[in-house]
């Protein structure tokens, strides 16, 4: 079944569209204007017929403002004014078909299936895709046993929070999550907290209306929206403004969102997978994180193990990234000489997994051979440690600046995060970074 919206402003077509497809157990919204579409576009909808010729305006603003919001909404044209000008301009805005007055009842139906079969297709692309790069390689004892608990947990549960330091996998175990629950054919939608301005965060996850702020210029489905039927990964809640968790544990309780500027509720199914590389208790005790929120979340708790402690999976890390690498680029896939995966093993890897990713992504561009060394992978390592010829003045500046390195390294590059986590202002980590790479 699919949930269908009809503007046109001929009551016969949307009497009679709105009766055939519901026959068919589709639901159908019908309205007559651009107008009233837009005062229903905050609901979701898998499919919308949309007339070119409206009483206050052109469908083709209108469809415009629909994907602009909402990318890979299905939107199909209809119109008795159509010539090929103006089927290929809606094409290339995104519409998914062009259908021409009078309308063929049967066109329409072949029409909905085939977009309704794009859009599974799409989902099935996307959760294979989560498996093929979502795999969370490692055959050390603590990762089967998280591996186990997902596989045990995933399709029982819908909300869930993965705790583990930045570059441990967090976002790789939420698509695990995803591809093992009973959303799995869904959409798995990936929201940045950390990376949200505050003044948006609202409108990013729950969507907004027209004009319900300034440069609020079409309506908008929310991130919640968007994975409805599938998962959410929010990572890093833990930077959420306490206003938004509130919004959280709302459609939480609910199962329903509210867009900004909207009184009408939409209805949610989905997972939920909070991740934070934060202690949330604490965030609690110091009342920056709700604590009614943490319970809601934390109905099925993960904790990753950093890769310092299961060593034993550096080597298949290793051969598993190379591969990858290897095929991306058309090379034959490199591997590490014994010595040189031992070497690895005493490396602390401050960045984790991500850090060596990026460290076998180098060695596939720079290293020639077949097989790499560990003279070769030294020099690659962004911690590698010189031979001690410094001055102790030299030394600390050395020591300072690989730790603020690490530290920006594990915030993902945000030099906010990374200041927050150093205690410093984030102004005297730009200065300081500037004279320590002078000097």
């Amino acid at each position: 079944m699919a949930k269908i919206l009809v503007v046109d402003d001929e009551k016969g077509i949307r009497e009679s569209l709105g009766s055939a497809l519901e026959r068919r157990g589709h639901e159908t919204t019908a309205v007559e204007d651009l107008k009233a579409a837009r005062g229903v576009l905050s609901e979701e909808f898998d499919i919308i017929l949309l007339d070119l010729m409206l009483p206050d305006g052109n469908g083709i603003d209108l469809l415009r403002e629909i994907k602009a919001a909402s990318p890979g909404q299905m939107v199909v044209m209809i119109s008795g004014h159509a010539d090929v000008e103006t089927a290929v301009s809606a094409i290339r805005l995104g519409a998914y078909d062009f259908i021409e007055k009078p309308i063929s009842l049967d066109r329409v139906l072949i029409t909905i299936d085939n977009a309704r079969r794009t859009n599974q297709l799409i989902n099935e692309a996307r959760r294979l895709t989560s498996r093929l790069y979502g795999d969370f390689v490692g055959e050390s004892e603590k990762i089967r046993q998280l591996k186990a608990v997902v596989e045990k947990s995933a399709p029982k549960a819908s909300r869930f929070l993965v705790l583990g330091e930045n570059g441990s996998g967090k976002e790789l175990v939420a698509n695990m999550i995803h591809s093992h629950s009973k959303f799995a054919g869904g959409p798995f939608v990936a929201v940045n907290c950390a990376a949200l301005p505050s003044e948006l965060v609202e409108s990013e996850l729950f969507g907004h209306t027209r004009g319900a702020f300034t440069g609020a210029n079409a309506n908008r489905r929310g991130r919640f929206v968007e994975a409805n039927g599938g998962s959410i990964f929010l990572d890093e809640i833990s930077e959420m403004p306490l206003a938004a968790q509130a919004k959280i544990l709302r459609v939480i309780e609910t199962q329903e969102v509210t867009p900004v500027g909207s009184d009408r509720n939409t209805s949610v199914s989905l997972n939920i997978i909070a991740a934070s590389n934060k202690d949330l208790r604490r965030l609690v005790a110091d009342q920056r994180f709700r604590e009614d929120l943490l319970y809601r979340l934390n109905v099925i708790e993960f904790t990753i193990p950093p890769l310092r402690e299961r060593v034993e999976d550096i080597g298949l890390l290793c051969e598993h990234f190379l591969k990858r690498f290897a095929g991306e680029t058309g090379h034959r896939a490199k591997r590490l000489a014994p010595e040189a995966k031992k070497y690895l093993a005493g490396y602390s890897f401050p960045g984790n997994v991500r850090e060596l990713k990026n460290l076998m992504e180098r060695v596939n561009i720079y290293c020639e051979g077949d097989t790499v060394d560990v003279g070769e992978l030294k020099p690659l390592l962004p911690y590698f440690e010189p031979e001690p010829k410094s001055t102790l003045r030299d030394a600390v500046a050395n020591f300072e600046y690989k730790y603020i390195k690490a530290a920006i390294a594990r915030a993902d590059g945000n030099i906010s995060l990374a200041a927050r986590e150093l205690g410093l202002e984030r102004s005297h980590l730009y200065k300081k970074i500037k004279r320590l790479e002078d000097d």
